[in-house]
């Protein structure tokens, strides 16, 4: 597995966008819905919109591609799992908050891909022993680690979730948390915001 790219942002709106880098970026603000809030994500061609968990004051959010031989693999930590057909233009992506603040690159090579998406909690042992830990649980809000894989895919990717928010319930109270209740088939494309 090779790492593209490792940033963070504070996630407007509880999302972020994925998007082909030659995209006006008009064309990358959807419409939001109850269908694409229940499923986890939106989509416009060449350009995604991921929903985190609820209140999250920062995500981690890592970009992969993996060696050629490599299969689509969840990680046992990700409580939440999206597979999505996604191609990439020549200018590879942009990963964006919704308020057009942060923006990064990446430089995923130009092809068709099946995009995993992997949300969990941060949980490594520094910030659960952390005073920040101990505030965000007490004011209900959340710090996330996304990962992107990008695996190159000649055939039709089928959207799914392979992973159904893998809790009873959150660990503590998170304030606007929305687990998911897609309706298939999966919406594949919303109208523009």
């Amino acid at each position: 597995m090779s790492k593209l790219a490792t940033f963070g942002m504070y996630p407007w709106n509880f999302a972020f966008r994925v998007f082909n880098a030659n995209l006006d970026e008009e064309e990358t603000f959807h419409d939001v819905t109850d269908s694409t809030l229940a499923q986890g994500f939106s989509a416009r061609p060449g350009s995604l919109t991921f929903s985190v968990f609820g209140e999250c004051r920062h995500i981690a959010i890592e970009v992969y591609t993996p060696e050629q031989s490599e299969e689509i693999s969840v990680r046992p930590d990700t409580v939440r799992a999206i597979l999505l057909p996604f191609s990439v233009d020549t200018k590879g992506i942009k990963i964006a908050d919704i308020m057009g603040s942060v923006k990064e690159w990446a430089d995923v090579k130009e092809g068709k891909y099946a995009l995993l998406f992997e949300l969990k909690l941060r949980d490594d042992v520094d910030y659960l022993n952390s005073p920040q830990y101990q505030k965000n649980v007490e004011d209900g809000w959340t710090e996330e680690c996304c990962r992107l894989t990008f695996y190159p895919r000649e055939d039709a990717v089928q959207p799914e979730i392979l992973r159904l928010d893998a809790w009873s319930d959150p660990p503590y109270h998170f304030h606007s948390y929305s687990p998911l209740n897609p309706t298939y088939p999966l919406l594949m494309e919303v109208g523009l915001a």
